[in-house]
Formats: structure tokens, sequence, C-alpha cells
């Protein structure tokens, strides 16, 4: 669970844009809201958030880059 502590870590990181932690945190954030929704059986949520992991994790959806 996110403490305060964390939520001071996530702030400074904005502040001094740290965006590789910022990036790492989120990815972590959106895998525990994949946990709680699989958990509930809200597959069509669970199957967005892989999606999205997926993407912005690989190359797999490096042609959007081109679309500028």
């Amino acid at each position: 669970m996110n403490t305060r502590k964390d939520l001071i870590k996530i702030i400074k990181a904005r502040k001094s844009k740290d965006y590789e932690y910022l990036f790492k945190k989120s990815l972590k954030l959106n895998m525990i809201c994949f946990d709680k929704l699989e958990k509930h059986k809200e597959y069509e949520l669970v199957s967005a958030i892989a999606d999205f992991n997926d993407c912005s994790n690989t190359n797999e959806c490096d042609d959007l880059l081109n679309d500028g």
C-alpha cells in the first residue's frame, strides 16, 4: 500500500523531473490496480491495463510514434 512517504517521494521526483522513477512507480501502481481488478473479475479493465503496460514497456506500439 502507498504511504505518506511514497507520496512525498513521488512529489520530489516530479519536482526534480526524475521521469524514470515516476515511470517505474506508475507501472507499479498499474500492477496494483491490475491485481485488485482481477480479483473482482473486471477482465475488460485488466486487459486494458495489460495492453497499456505492454505498449509502454516494449516496442510493440512504437508505430504510434510515426503518426505525428
